[in-house]
């Protein structure tokens, strides 16, 4: 493992400066309750976030008054997500660039937990509850930059399926089908090691920048970083900001590759409000043939069921709640362990109110 100073964004690591010099902007219209920033520039004054709920106040207790103007309260989190099922956050973060989120970071560490840093909402199922503390989102890092040589640096927040159509194809690099179809972004394919049976995210960087309580850092990507659907490169809690990937060109028309494999999701894959595959695949199994083979397929709770056509999916189609899906997964690990003797192991992250 090779930890090396953060070059990318060294100008941006000096937190207390970034702190000192509030970041006022004109109002952006978003659903919750957002702070007001302070007309007076000659004085910072922290205004504090405004709220109604009980789960806000409970919260507010602990918590320093904060004026970031991207700073919104009570943010309903199911509009962030593929399953668009989820409460409110007590305070979300919405920064629009790097130097904002590592703002943002900063201060939500001064804050009591639970935190979450949230990326483009594709595998998540989060409680109906809401989370009770801060959640900083990283849709806003949409940076894209050629830097020469068929290497790119890609901020977390861009759509995984912008850097297949707008960076991949264009320059026929190879690969387009280990990422065709992926759904979320790339700060959350670098997190989980994103992949199909073609190849996986990790297989394409070369470097990751993150931070972490202790600061800023360039992590070199070796291929004992790399497991699947999993990584050593970024540890939960820890800000993502994005990375450089390398890619080679290609043979054979990567065009050809995509309309292939988009055209086999569209045929072996249910459409609608789900996140992907529940299940990681067992060593030599697949999970959707598991809980096909015992019967699942189309079973149902409340809004949720286990998808007739792909068995690892379970669908968001009737406003399901958080328990129902959640009942359907713990009846499809309970029965494939009853009959195979096999434990599943979620791939979607579960974000609990009790975190």
């Amino acid at each position: 493992m090779e930890l090396l100073l953060l070059p990318d964004y060294s100008l941006l690591i000096n937190f207390n400066a970034l702190v000192s010099e509030a970041v006022l902007r004109l109002p952006r219209a978003k659903t919750g309750h957002r702070c007001v920033p302070t007309e007076d520039r000659g004085e910072e004054k922290k205004i504090p976030i405004e709220g109604t709920s009980p789960l806000f106040f409970a919260m507010l207790e602990g918590m320093n008054r904060v004026s970031l103007t991207y700073a919104v309260s009570e943010y309903p989190l199911a509009q962030h997500t593929l399953y668009r099922i989820g409460g409110p956050a007590a305070v979300a973060l919405l920064p629009e660039n790097a130097e904002e989120a590592l703002e943002a970071y900063e201060w939500m560490l001064t804050q009591p937990p639970p935190h979450l840093i949230l990326g483009g909402g594709s595998n998540v199922l989060i409680s109906d509850a809401g989370f009770p503390g801060v959640v900083l989102c990283t849709q806003g890092l949409q940076g894209v930059e050629a830097l020469g040589e068929d290497r790119y640096r890609v901020e977390s927040g861009v759509v995984l399926q912008r850097l297949v159509r707008d960076v991949m194809l264009p320059n026929n690099y190879a690969g387009v089908g280990a990422l065709t179809g992926i759904p979320g972004s790339v700060g959350g394919a670098i997190f989980m090691n994103a992949g199909t049976v073609n190849g996986a995210t990790g297989e394409f960087l070369e470097s990751v920048s993150v931070v972490g309580k202790s600061g800023g850092r360039t992590h070199r990507v070796m291929e004992a970083d790399l497991r699947y659907r999993n990584q050593s490169l970024c540890a939960p809690g820890e800000l993502l900001l994005g990375g450089i990937f390398r890619f080679c060109r290609a043979d054979t028309d990567q065009e050809a590759v995509y309309s292939h494999y988009m055209q086999r999701r569209r045929e072996m894959q249910p459409q609608g409000y789900c996140c992907g595959s529940v299940f990681k695949n067992p060593e030599g199994e697949h999970a959707g043939r598991l809980i096909e083979a015992c019967g699942l397929k189309g079973t149902r709770r409340g809004g949720a069921i286990i998808s007739p056509k792909h068995a690892n999916f379970i669908m968001n189609d009737r406003q399901a709640s958080f328990e129902d899906v959640m009942g359907l997964i713990e009846l499809a690990k309970a029965t494939v362990r009853d009959r195979f003797g096999i434990v599943l192991e979620e791939e979607v992250r579960i974000i609990r109110d009790t975190m």
